[in-house]
């Protein structure tokens, strides 16, 4: 077994073989003049497939406690809970009945899910999340019936509450609808159409606030821009605007032939097709609306096998939800599943739990226990990166020619240093494998001068998101200051290196936050 301390050895090796070649980065301003909007706590959140909720959760007499640690260890760094959105393609098919069992489900004989039923019970499953851990409430609308919606989101007023209801969204993904849930060119004119006539409809018949749904939801064909074109924002019931994004996708062959670690795991490749969103975020700002993306994940039609379940899904991660803070997306809400058979009749994945799911919530024959993926620490990084006073901004520094692979993100808060960096993350994507040598280690770590963001009399502080290599599959291995959360909790000794000549050196396929 490659243990912890054989690990941490062979960074310390690498350090050293390094420590020649420094790196000065671009100058970073005392102020965020330049920076993001201020940072949501909650920059990282969760959409959960509404078929699988009750699996992730549990319910008031079996809490699933995988799960309730590891979002109790997101609290720990943010104070609160992140949002909760169950949602995706099943919410479509769906019906709210207050005499039926928490879920029932009607499946085709390859597992393929027609109907989902769910009662009163299946709230319960919401109280095992954080208190604080706002709800997205996504209803159906695919199959087309308004009075199914309105029983939905009656059930959520009553089982949740105003109080931690976020807002209200009508179906998943309405830009897949036509040629299936509706007739073949169906357009987002018509979709406009039907959004402002339901919301209509419902408004009046539950007496709901104003500026209480989330609009949009397309994933492909559609845009923020084009729908607010088409007048969806004239009747006093957007509260915002959400996209979903997938990157790469198992869905046909031709798109899972590219599915790969090399084009996942890369700097560029992760800005460039985030930065496609940039005119729809500014859409929805200048009609004074958040823009979120709403559903999203590395690899669609449930990830893929020596991908997705990797270490290098967490540097991924972290590199997406922190160029989305820097684009001002107020929140990201990665998607957590299972395979559905009948989203295509082409994808390589068979039914089970997600190849990209960050924690795996009940044991299976696919994946053995309980536990977490060795993505999970992304999230830690990111809660520490943002922080907890909601007055966070983060900006990405401009990109080195010499190191392609290495991102850097500053980040003010003045809740910590009124003048000055705060915080400063550091991800060097280029590829360190398991195999890889330590000469090949060494030749693509990185040593980073950061004397010019240091302030009289504090020594920065550093800590490492790590693993023994960018293809590990093992989140044993896969570390958050030295400590691996398998099972929920930390285990291993919290190591925070001190930096006393303000010098850190990143590995291949690491991530680190330092502190000043």
């Amino acid at each position: 077994m490659y243990t912890t301390k054989a690990f941490l050895a062979t960074i310390l090796l690498a350090c050293s073989a390094n420590a020649g070649d420094v790196l000065t980065l671009p100058q970073i301003p005392t102020h965020p003049t330049s920076a993001s909007q201020p940072l949501d706590p909650r920059l990282a959140s969760f959409s959960i497939e509404f078929s699988y909720m009750t699996a992730f959760g549990g319910n008031k007499t079996n809490p699933n406690m995988l799960t309730k640690e590891l979002l109790q260890r997101l609290v720990e760094q943010t104070g609160v809970g992140p949002d909760i959105r169950p949602g995706g393609i099943t919410i479509d098919s769906s019906i709210y009945s207050p005499n039926a069992s928490a879920l029932e489900l009607i499946e085709s004989p390859s597992g393929g899910i027609y109907r989902t039923t769910y009662g009163p019970a299946w709230f319960e499953t919401l109280d095992v999340l954080p208190e604080t851990s706002p709800i997205v409430v996504t209803v159906n609308l695919g199959n087309d019936t308004v009075l199914i919606a309105r029983d939905q989101i009656k059930a959520a007023i009553e089982h949740i509450g105003w109080k931690r209801i976020r807002a209200l969204e009508l179906g998943n993904e309405p830009d897949h609808y036509p040629g299936g849930l509706r007739p073949q060119g169906w357009s987002s004119a018509d979709y406009t159409a039907q959004y402002l006539g339901w919301t209509a409809f419902l408004t009046r018949n539950l007496s709901l606030p104003s500026h209480i749904f989330q609009a949009g939801g397309m994933v492909e064909s559609w845009s923020t821009q084009e729908v607010l074109d088409e007048g969806i924002d004239t009747t006093g019931t957007v509260k915002l605007f959400g996209q979903h994004t997938y990157q790469y996708s198992t869905c046909d062959p031709a798109r899972n032939a590219i599915a790969t670690l090399t084009n996942l795991i890369n700097h560029q490749n992760i800005t460039g097709y985030l930065s496609q969103w940039k005119p729809q975020v500014a859409a929805a700002h200048r009609a004074g609306k958040e823009f979120v993306v709403g559903e999203y994940n590395s690899v669609s039609c449930s990830g893929k096998e020596n991908v997705t379940n990797t270490f290098g899904q967490a540097l991924w991660l972290a590199d997406t939800i922190l160029f989305a803070g820097s684009m001002n997306i107020s929140r990201m809400y990665l998607h957590q599943g299972a395979t559905l058979v009948l989203q295509s009749s082409q994808q390589a994945n068979t039914p089970g739990f997600s190849w990209y799911d960050l924690w795996y919530p009940i044991p299976t024959d696919r994946y053995g226990s309980a536990r977490a993926s060795p993505s999970f620490v992304a999230y830690l990084l990111i809660a520490e990166a943002v922080g907890s006073s909601g007055k966070s901004r983060i900006s990405l520094l401009p990109t080195i020619d010499s190191h392609p692979q290495f991102a850097a993100y500053a980040i003010w808060d003045p809740a910590v240093r009124s003048s000055g960096i705060a915080r400063l993350a550091l991800l060097n994507l280029a590829t360190r494998n398991v195999t890889t040598t330590e000469e090949e280690a060494a030749a693509v770590a990185i040593t980073v001068d950061l004397n010019q963001y240091t302030r009289r009399g504090k020594i920065p502080t550093v800590k490492r998101m790590s693993a023994p290599g960018l293809d590990s599959t093992d989140s044993r291995t896969a570390l958050w200051a030295g400590q691996s959360y398998e099972n929920g909790t930390a285990s291993g000794t919290e190591v925070v290196e001190s930096l006393k000549n303000a010098t850190v050196t990143v590995q291949g396929s690491e991530g680190l936050l330092v502190f000043f």
